[in-house]
């Protein structure tokens, strides 16, 4: 079978199904779990530092190839979805490592994967680390303990690829298109002109490949991420220094806001990168196809009402906050606009078909309220999704 099909056929074999790696609630303790009852003997784990709190920060290695792949997650600690597609791709790499494509990785590649270098933001479900620093803009300064140590980490294993793995809000659409950008991807610029040097190339290279196979399975739901560059971004730091550097970025699948329909495509398109850095075969893919790929787009609220006769504009624009509650994610609704959305797009359209809506029991519409009910007439419109 060829590669695209197989990586398509197989996924549901190993995907992980534990109750605590479906939730977007994924915290250092639950990941330590899975690292002390799931790591097979194919992978070594290291502790590479330790958090702002003091909690190690471990790294796990795989394959005895000279093609040496370094790839990290939840540096944002409320970005869980890529570290879920770490645990599914270790699970892979277990359950068929005996196959010719899994052999291909471990003789030729040589890979180390941080699951989770900000266990503290993981912990507290939010971007920043203990000390409310974002490490994605600490690359240059270097001054928390949770940079130092990837960069110690970096150093001494000096990797001829990096996968930085990230996960996007719902407000994101592939482009122009009433898409939703489930899967965007970025090959960081290195220098303010956008130039494209041999690393660069590369990481285009690599997103095309996934491209290929993605657009079978979610067509037209790729985007491609900003690339302005700031060099206190890991991605673009690392580019600089002549790493070829991926940028993953996790985004929304059609009703799946716990993202286990995303986390598929992660893990697929890492594995097709693998199979093709292990295959020699980065030079089969072109970057005019790169550039192809969408940039992404503004363009999306989590719910629209259109048509509402007693908001200025007749919209209503509602996105959902997420909120740690008790262990679990709780999605909040609120108003985000009250202009004119004609040329946005909404994961749920609702036609108030020009009748009044009530806001918390209240006919006045006022912009950041927090939704605990609406009507629209007399009828109860439920908003509440399952907590994840």
């Amino acid at each position: 079978m060829e590669l695209n099909g197989y990586l398509k056929d197989i996924f549901e074999d190993y995907k992980i199904e534990n109750l605590q790696f479906s939730s977007r609630y994924l915290p250092y303790k639950d990941l330590n779990i899975f690292l002390e009852s799931q790591l097979s003997g194919n992978f070594t784990k290291t502790t590479i530092g330790y958090s702002e709190l003091g909690k190690p920060i471990y790294a796990l290695d795989f394959g005895k190839g000279n093609k040496k792949i370094l790839m990290w997650s939840q540096m944002h600690g409320n970005e869980s979805t890529t570290t879920k597609a770490i645990l599914d791709l270790i699970n892979f790499m277990s359950i068929y490592a005996n196959t010719a494509y899994v052999r291909t990785i471990f003789e030729k590649c040589k890979i180390r994967i941080i699951p989770m270098l900000n266990p503290d933001g993981a912990s507290s479900y939010t971007r920043f680390n203990a000390n409310e620093i974002d490490l994605n803009r600490d690359a240059l300064e270097k001054s928390q303990l949770e940079t130092k140590s990837f960069f110690e980490c970096f150093n001494s294993f000096e990797p001829d690829y990096c996968f930085n793995l990230h996960g996007q809000r719902t407000i994101f659409g592939a482009g122009a298109s009433e898409s939703s950008a489930t899967m965007s991807f970025l090959a960081p610029a290195y220098d303010e002109m956008l130039s494209i040097n041999k690393p660069r190339e590369i990481a285009m290279k690599l997103i095309v490949s996934a491209n290929e196979l993605l657009q079978d399975l979610i067509p037209n739901q790729i985007g491609r991420y900003d690339d302005a560059h700031n060099i206190n971004c890991y991605g673009d730091y690392l580019q600089s220094h002549n790493v070829p550097t991926v940028l993953f970025e996790a985004g929304h699948y059609n009703n799946d806001y716990c993202r286990n329909k995303t986390r598929r495509f992660v893990c697929l398109s890492i594995l097709k990168m693998l199979f093709v850095i292990g295959n020699d075969a980065i030079d089969k893919f072109d970057i005019k196809e790169y550039f192809k790929i969408p940039l992404n787009k503004k363009s999306f609220f989590d719910i629209i009402i259109k048509n509402v006769k007693n908001a200025k504009s007749n919209y209503i624009g509602i996105q959902y906050d997420e909120e740690l509650i008790d262990g679990n994610i709780v999605f909040k609704p609120y108003i985000k606009s009250l202009d004119d959305l004609d040329s946005f797009y909404a994961h749920r359209l609702i036609d108030a078909d020009n009748k009044f809506v009530y806001v918390n029991g209240l006919d006045f519409i006022e912009k950041n309220t927090v939704i605990n009910s609406l009507k629209l007439g007399n009828e109860e419109l439920g908003l509440k999704l399952k907590n994840c």
